[in-house]
């Protein structure tokens, strides 16, 4: 049995405190020398080295990360599979450099790597709590409703097929789930829920059976091509490829990724009466169309999993260590899910933030450089798990220096704008976040208005 080390608030993480994770008998040794050496063992790592071992076995591959296992966003994210590209769509199809076909490309493989990470945990026995519900985007007030009939359209344009999408008028959304206010949803088909954590855990041990050396808290300290530096040790490699997310500009030094906050808190068991209640009844996940949405879940021993805006940026991209949440996001969550459930009185269980890795207009990059062996996959954050696997699968044809669908996709290579340097960066990311909640105050009091006036 291993013990998790309790330096993370993250509840699926604690929930691992006794695992069914068996380490090798035999701890390997770093070796001097790698084809394929991986910073990082958040799911970007993790991903590239399953598949990279799925398509050639006799790949010497090692994965360095600086803490451990589930650490990092891997153990502290929603846990959600979701289709979604988000703005990075709108960004590529805007882009003279990027042909909207390929968009439409990425959009079909994102909505197929939902499938693909639960075939992936069925294949190889990894209990993650895995369930495919889809899922409900709603619209609670009438700038939202219009928000999300456009969202509809443009999810169409990107490549999402009628059967696939439902525009769901109030009645029919109230038949899925019954929350103030509520105008429409969105009903996806794909999505998924899953505990992180255990995914992660799940994923280490698989390929750790497949020959991939696995080195918890091993920070590289420098890189360059051909090798890396850990603390006392070189290490060569064919390829080093940083997948280090929210915490890969310390090694990059490119200023084109920055750590950005993500808040949650889960609470208590709820009582079968409570889902009665409220009709949420199905697995799917949730979420709304405000401008600082929420994303919640319904984990697989009756919780909710909810999370949203908190304290967005750390000043210099400064992570977020341990996890421990503010206590004005905790307080602003918890208004935000008594606000969707009113009256009930929730007990919550955990709270905390994790860093995600962002780049400026929320687009990743999965580049290679072929002359030096270098490599990264980062940005992936805004966009959630089925990102990096998909990314991951990417990499992996370029690796091995293969011309298919995925090298075509507009992430391959892509350039991502530069983070402008404190103190504009800080002034920049939290007046984008001030204003935006703004707006949803003044929709939402607009729809209270007309609430009160109508009664």
């Amino acid at each position: 049995m291993l013990k998790r080390k309790q330096d993370n608030c993250s509840f699926w993480v604690q929930s691992l405190a006794e695992s069914s994770y068996a380490p090798p008998q035999t701890a390997p040794r770093i070796a001097d020398q790698y084809d394929v050496a991986i910073i990082g063992g958040g799911f970007n790592g993790l991903w590239l080295a399953y598949y990279l071992k799925q398509a050639d076995a006799s790949l010497r591959i090692a994965i360095f990360e600086s803490h451990h296992i589930t650490y990092g966003a891997s153990g502290r994210n929603s846990g959600w599979l979701s289709p979604q590209l988000h703005s990075s769509a709108q960004v590529l199809l805007q882009d003279v450099h990027t042909d909207n076909q390929f968009v439409r490309v990425l959009q079909r493989h994102m909505i197929g790597s939902v499938g693909e990470v639960l075939r992936v945990a069925e294949r190889e026995q990894i209990d993650c709590d895995a369930e495919h519900g889809g899922m409900l985007l709603v619209a609670t007030n009438a700038a939202q409703h219009v928000r999300l009939q456009r969202q509809h359209q443009q999810e169409l344009d990107c490549g999402f097929q009628d059967e696939e999408l439902q525009l769901l008028p109030q009645i029919s959304a109230q038949s899925h789930i019954r929350i103030p206010g509520l105008q429409a949803a969105l009903y996806y088909q794909h999505g998924a829920r899953v505990q992180p954590a255990k995914l992660a855990m799940g994923l280490m041990q698989c390929v750790e059976a497949l020959g991939v050396h696995v080195f918890e808290n091993t920070p590289v300290q420098t890189w360059q091509a051909g090798k890396l530096r850990l603390a006392g040790q070189d290490v060569a490699a064919s390829h080093i490829i940083c997948c280090a997310e929210a915490y890969a500009n310390r090694l990059l030094q490119d200023q084109k990724i920055t750590a950005m906050n993500a808040s949650m808190l889960v609470t208590k068991p709820l009582p079968e009466s409570f889902w009665q209640e409220y009709g949420w009844l199905e697995q799917y996940l949730l979420a709304d169309i405000a401008h600082l949405p929420f994303y919640a879940q319904k984990t697989s021993d009756g919780r909710i999993a909810f999370g949203g805006s908190g304290m967005p940026y750390q000043y210099g991209g400064a992570d977020a260590g341990e996890g421990i949440l503010d206590s004005d996001s905790s307080v602003h969550l918890y208004r935000r899910l008594s606000a969707l459930f009113p009256d009930y009185p929730f007990v919550i269980e955990n709270a905390w933030r994790a860093s995600l890795g962002m780049t400026r207009n929320g687009t990743p990059s999965v580049s290679l450089q072929p002359q030096t062996g270098l490599g990264w996959m980062y940005g992936l954050g805004s966009i959630g798990l089925v990102a990096s696997n998909l990314a991951a699968r990417l990499m992996v044809d370029k690796i091995l220096g293969k011309e298919t669908v995925l090298t075509t996709l507009p992430w391959n290579d892509y350039q991502c704008p530069t983070w402008p340097n404190e103190p504009w960066r800080w002034l920049g990311i939290h007046g984008r976040y001030a204003l935006a909640s703004a707006t949803d105050r003044v929709e939402s009091s607009r729809y209270l208005r007309g609430f009160q006036l109508k009664r």
